[in-house]
């Protein structure tokens, strides 16, 4: 089901932190998930029930009502944990693997990727790189870092 500005959408949080919907006569328990592109954080969030079945798709936050919209803002930051890379020490490729050693702005973080999956390059020049695990790095702009990072990236990047 698709939100639409003429039906009514409420969310909150029940004392146990577990977000709840109701739209139109349906009220269920549900989670926050972003739906591709990542780059857009504010459009194409589906709320899904606790089997991971889609129960409403917001294709943009701006046609939400106001709680429902500051509810699920506070959502999407607790959900959208990025570690930024400021460095990158050494990217090495193994079997069917690519394994980066970075130091991110939280600490030193080393990360596996497959050899097919790609950092994605942004038209702003921010890098996006996911790992196995689904966690996402980002790199603001890689040509400000420094050189040896620079060089290390640059076979993945152009």
């Amino acid at each position: 089901m698709k939100a639409q500005k003429n039906m009514p959408l409420t969310l909150w949080r029940q004392e146990n932190g577990i977000l709840c919907l109701k739209y139109g006569e349906r009220e269920v328990e549900v989670f926050l998930k972003q739906c591709f592109p990542w780059t857009t954080p504010g459009q194409f969030l589906s709320l899904r029930d606790k089997d991971d079945n889609e129960v409403c798709l917001i294709e943009d936050l701006e046609q939400i009502n106001t709680e429902a919209r500051a509810l699920l803002k506070e959502e999407l930051a607790f959900s959208q944990f990025v570690l930024n890379i400021i460095n990158v020490k050494n990217i090495e490729e193994d079997v069917e693997l690519r394994r980066f050693q970075v130091e991110t702005s939280q600490g030193l973080r080393v990360f596996q990727t497959k050899l097919e999956d790609w950092p994605e390059v942004l038209e702003n020049g921010t890098i996006l790189i996911e790992d196995l695990a689904g966690d996402l790095f980002r790199i603001t702009n890689w040509r400000e870092l420094d050189g040896h990072s620079q060089k290390e990236l640059s076979p993945y990047v152009s």
